[in-house]
């Protein structure tokens, strides 16, 4: 694999038959699949395990990960201007990049819990009286006049702060300010320096700002701590549906890689290997003990099967809309996803 990640940043029957095993070998050279990475994280897992474990490799796939400093929205652009080929994000990203008229399918679900993790200042927890007993309500209601950090613009973390924030009863306009920061470094350097009172991003970064700058855990996002939000899909792969037929084949191995990574990370027989080399390939800048805590939190966040149901975006549909100026349009929920690799890399099993 081509890795630019540090240069630039850093059904169910068909799961069943999938197996684990590969499509037929490729003879000639492996085929390139470019990635557009919106940060490097945890919640990008199966990608990274595909990498490290030769998944990619077995099924004719050269993967080149690209990290996209400006974030989601940047990524998806590069996907559907056609610079890169699959866009590892929100189905938000996608279903918008839909309802304005491009060909973008989700065609592969990666992460179904909403996991990125909210912590806040340490001493702002303790003013409050906020314990790990606290319930969901006082949770809410601590983060009236934070300064909360955020990844970018209409990404994940954005989303789900103007969430919380109108679950509590506030006005996110009024009642807090959101602040545009940027990935794991910038968030961490703001949090410790005090400019910023709690931030929402996915562990490892959160595992770290509580063993080393004194943060409260205050929604463990992949243990589904939000009720409303338990089991909801996050992250899909996303892609041009033309560029997905041009090569079926090759998009059916790029879903049986997926599908391999994640049944290894679930198996308790192999998922400590797979971790440690996860974490030497990609997150050496962590502390590993805090990386292995992170990894046992966020494995089960992951599901064991690659299909997208219509109710899945139903449900994201229904979240976005109770705080987008732009509301998503309901059909987008038939015309926005495919099983139709998950349903071809079973049939060549």
């Amino acid at each position: 694999m081509t890795i630019r990640t540090r240069m630039a940043a850093a059904v169910a029957g068909a799961a069943l038959l999938l197996g684990g095993a590969a499509l037929p070998a490729v003879a000639q050279d492996k085929q390139e699949i470019t990635f557009a990475m919106p940060s490097v994280g945890m919640l990008y897992l199966p990608v990274y395990v595909a990498d490290v474990m030769g998944y990619f490799d077995e099924r004719g796939i050269e993967a080149d990960l690209r990290v996209f400093k400006a974030g989601g929205a940047a990524a998806m652009a590069s996907v559907i201007g056609g610079d890169t080929h699959v866009y590892p994000g929100t189905p938000a990203a996608a279903m918008r990049a839909v309802q304005q008229g491009t060909d973008v399918r989700i065609f592969t679900a990666l992460m179904t819990q909403y996991a990125s993790n909210v912590v806040i200042q340490g001493d702002i927890a303790r003013e409050l009286g906020l314990t790990e007993a606290s319930s969901v309500e006082d949770r809410l209601k601590a983060l009236k006049d934070l300064n909360i950090g955020v990844t970018g613009a209409g990404s994940g973390t954005h989303q789900l702060a103007l969430y919380m924030l109108e679950q509590a009863g506030y006005n996110p306009e009024t009642d807090a300010t959101v602040v545009f920061v940027g990935g794991s470094r910038e968030l961490l350097a703001a949090f410790e320096l005090g400019r910023i009172d709690g931030f929402i991003l996915s562990n490892p970064t959160s595992d770290t700002a509580i063993a080393q700058h004194d943060a409260f855990l205050l929604f463990d996002m992949s243990a589904g701590q939000i009720p409303d939000l338990d089991g909801y899909l996050y992250i899909t792969l996303n892609a041009r549906e033309s560029w997905l037929q041009e090569d079926p084949e090759r998009s059916a191995n790029l879903v049986g890689a997926i599908y391999d990574a994640t049944q290894a990370m679930h198996d308790p027989a192999r998922t400590e290997d797979v971790r440690d080399k996860v974490y030497a390939a990609y997150f050496d800048q962590f502390d590993k003990a805090l990386f292995d805590l992170a990894w046992t939190s966020v494995v089960k966040a992951y599901p064991t099967s690659p299909e997208v149901s219509r109710e899945q975006l139903v449900r994201v549909i229904d979240f976005l809309n109770q705080f987008s100026d732009r509301q998503f349009d309901a059909p987008l929920a038939d015309s926005s996803f495919t099983n139709e690799f998950v349903e071809k890399a079973a049939a060549a099993n």
